[in-house]
């Protein structure tokens, strides 16, 4: 490793990843049962395939923001 290298390493901070909360997980939850739900009602399979990623990826974002929020809160 170069000298650069552990310079740019150094300065990295990662957070450890912890899991879900209670609410997290509800919201996770919550939209992926909605897909389905329409999935249920007659949609192609790759419809389903498309719509179960794009519902699994905005609970996803939605709990990444509920985190942010809350840091917001506690640094405020």
């Amino acid at each position: 490793m170069s000298e650069s290298d552990s310079a740019r390493a150094a300065c990295v901070v990662t957070e450890p990843e912890r899991s879900l909360n209670g609410p997290e997980a509800a919201i996770v939850v919550v939209v992926v049962i909605l897909a389905v739900l329409l999935a249920l009602a007659g949609m192609p399979a790759l419809s389903v395939v498309v719509l179960l990623a794009e519902a699994t990826d905005t609970g996803v974002r939605l709990v990444r923001r509920a985190r942010l929020g809350k840091r917001a809160e506690a640094a405020a």
